[in-house]
């Protein structure tokens, strides 16, 4: 503990001289009544003291102190608690000894350690015990909360007790790379594969329109069921659709099944998959699979009008065609005669044209989107006439190549990186060369590359005028996009995604109702139920003043109401987790004297992820702990850990020194002090005729 201060050390006897001037001063040559000596001697250390004190405090001294604090190396513990752990035969061992022995061992790590202590599954949580619920494993998370959390304390080592299977995130081996510290591994669970037969995955379109037959695609496997008869149903509503015989004959079998389903009921459709289990399989859980699928009521209708025939026509027909979500019509311009009002979308090939004149009134509807792609037969003077936010202005009709360029800003929707990048192996469009006037508000897809110079001029375009969605494509010859991916990645796979979704964009209807309610349909049984609410009013403005009420049925007809909460401008409500089911929902708000209602279902599906794979992957725990220094420990020996961490001399606890400043002018004793000094002088003056 020392004093430092702000200016030089030699002030301070220019304070001693100053306290001891003052003093002498006053009571040498102030002539002051007949004292006691001893009296004016007291005076005067007290006098001297007090101006000392003030003046010493004016310099502004600190006082450092060096704090010393001793860390304990901290080990960190995390222990698998999933269901993969119990679903084996040794399933006895580790819900009775095993949770025993963790707790023992934190015990006694604790008296020499810092403890922290993890139970892993589908997330990382404080570690409350062993209960083995949890539906899904990802260690990856684990080693990344240490990333996050612990890379700067004093680590003395991890230990991670668990099977090795990983069902979510991802390698948990390369999410450890990073970790400097020593990692010990307790390998759980059982490495041999018993007698199983097991649902592995089962593969369908998400979405699908009803009167469509969809493939349903089943994987599954058998491990010594050798002779062992049994059968795979797939099921609707209690209503079985397809039943197949399963013979093993080998120890190991991996077959798949394809099958075709009828879309004949829109919504939300269940479909259960099952393998009838056979005698002395070690897990039934795995024989069983749920599978969700939506129906919707009808496609879209897409209307492809052009002017004459060309290769962009066929190329767009066919990227539409590979989703099944939309019915196209492809029409010369000059003969389509079907109502426009039909169609969520009209795509207009080089319409309005110069061949002959083309009066688009009759189809361009306000609230019919529109996607218009120009080329050399466009008549440019008729389009710039139609308001669709871009002006075209050239003295005469000039095109030039022109290369895409991806905007990184773009935001309408969003596109997989090999998406944005197939860009730069596309061949340039015949674009219109002129003046490009725009509105400010329009949203760019791609700018244009002319020769070597990047420009701003739009080539695919989005905009809103008039209260009707306009895409604009400014070039012919996009079918080059196609046969240039195909060459460069054997597919057309990016093609098709960036016309779908330039279609779903302009296709999609704005919702117009007042009151909306969206819940995370389906629902895994691990998540909550989740809504979200929206209230409109007659200006369109969202509101959330009234309350929102709601009223959940399961099948058996128990109801369970709740009330939304409030965010910033509408609605949430987080439900919790509910059983496995169908169940309805109605919600009801009441603004002024109307009164908006909404009502669906969801499903709660299971999750048999751990199930699927029940041979524990010791393996991968060998290579975690032998990259990082460390070893396996077998659940048998676990008492050894705290011995084998005590052996490692880079274990040890860290002293950390640190300096603390404070300011003494602020010290209340020396201000207390102070007072006493002056206050005690002032009394003795008074008494003695001072």
């Amino acid at each position: 503990m020392t004093l430092v201060f702000e200016y030089p050390f030699w002030l301070v006897l220019l304070c001693l001289l100053l306290g001891a001037a003052g003093s002498f001063f006053l009571y040498y040559f102030g002539n002051p009544p007949d004292v006691s000596r001893g009296l004016k001697y007291f005076l005067v250390i007290l006098r001297f003291t007090s101006i000392f004190l003030i003046s010493f405090l004016l310099l502004s001294p600190l006082l450092r102190q060096n704090l010393e604090t001793i860390e304990k190396p901290l080990i960190i513990l995390g222990i698998d608690n999933s269901e993969s752990i119990v679903l084996t035969k040794d399933s006895g061992f580790y819900r009775n000894t095993f949770s025993g022995q963790v707790r023992t061992l934190i015990e006694r790590l604790n008296k020499d350690y810092e403890v922290k202590a993890f139970s892993l599954g589908e997330e990382v949580k404080p570690y409350s015990g062993l209960s083995y619920n949890q539906k899904q494993t990802d260690l990856s998370t684990f080693f990344r909360e240490i990333e996050d959390r612990f890379m700067n304390r004093n680590v003395g080592a991890i230990i991670l007790a668990s099977d090795g299977i990983y069902n979510k995130g991802t390698d948990p081996f390369y999410a450890s790379e990073k970790l400097p510290f020593s990692i010990y591994c307790i390998p759980m669970g059982d490495t041999v594969q018993h007698q199983d037969i097991l649902l592995k995955k089962a593969e369908c379109n998400s979405t699908v329109f009803i009167g469509d037959r969809f493939p349903l695609e089943i994987y599954y496997s058998a491990y010594f069921c050798q002779g062992k008869k049994t059968q795979l149903s797939v099921s609707h509503k209690g209503k079985v659709l397809f039943t197949k015989e399963i013979l093993p004959v080998n120890e190991e079998m991996n077959a798949d099944e394809k099958i075709y389903l009828d879309a004949n009921e829109a919504g939300q459709q269940v479909y259960d998959i099952r393998i009838i289990p056979v005698e002395g399989e070690v897990s039934t859980l795995n024989n069983f699979q749920r599978i969700s699928i939506q129906v919707l009521n009808s496609r879209e209708k897409i209307a492809i009008l052009y002017n004459a025939p060309h290769p962009d026509v066929t190329a767009i027909e066919q990227a539409l065609m590979k989703t099944g979500r939309y019915e196209i019509s492809v029409s010369p311009f000059d003969v389509f005669s079907e109502s426009p009002e039909k169609f969520s979308l009209l795509i207009l090939h080089m319409v309005p044209s110069i061949q002959h004149v083309t009066d688009l009134d009759p189809i361009l509807k306000p609230d019919i989107p529109a996607l218009f792609i120009l080329g050399t037969q466009t008549d440019l003077s008729a389009f710039n006439k139609i308001n669709t936010g871009l002006i075209i202005s050239a003295v005469k009709s000039n095109f030039t190549e022109a290369q895409p360029v991806w905007n990184d800003v773009f935001s309408l929707f969003t596109l997989d990186h090999q998406v944005s990048s197939a860009f730069s192996i596309y061949p340039p469009l015949m674009s219109p060369l002129g003046s490009y006037q725009y509105n400010p508000l329009i949203d760019v897809l791609c700018y244009q590359q002319i020769g070597s110079v990047s420009t701003r001029i739009p080539q695919i375009m989005f905009t809103t005028q008039n209260n009707r969605k306009t895409g604009i494509i400014a070039g012919e010859n996009i079918w080059k996009w196609r046969i240039a991916e195909f060459v460069a990645r054997s597919n057309h796979d990016a093609f098709d995604e960036l016309i779908n979704k330039m279609v779903q964009l302009l296709s999609v209807k704005a919702d117009k109702s007042f009151f909306r309610v969206k819940v995370n349909d389906p629902v895994r049984e691990n998540e909550g139920v989740k809504f979200v609410a929206e209230v409109y009013n007659d200006s369109y403005e969202l509101i959330n003043d009234p309350d929102v009420n709601i009223v959940i049925t399961d099948s058996g007809q128990r109801i369970y109401p709740f009330l939304f909460n409030k965010t910033e401008r509408a609605y949430q409500l987080h439900a919790g987790i509910f059983p496995l089911g169908t169940y309805k929902y109605n919600a009801s708000v009441k603004f002024g004297n109307k009164q908006y209602r909404e009502s669906g279902t969801f499903i709660v599906m299971p999750v048999n992820n751990e199930a699927i794979n029940l041979v524990a992957n010791h393996q991968i725990l060998y290579m975690i702990s032998s990259a990082h220094e460390g070893s396996l420990i077998l659940p048998a020996k676990l008492e050894t850990i705290q011995d084998i961490l005590k052996s490692r001399e880079d274990i040890h606890s860290v002293t950390d020194i640190q300096k603390r400043f404070t300011d003494l002018i602020g010290n209340p004793w020396l201000l207390a002090a102070l007072l006493i000094l002056l206050s005690a002088e002032w009394i003795i003056r008074k008494r003695s005729g001072l």
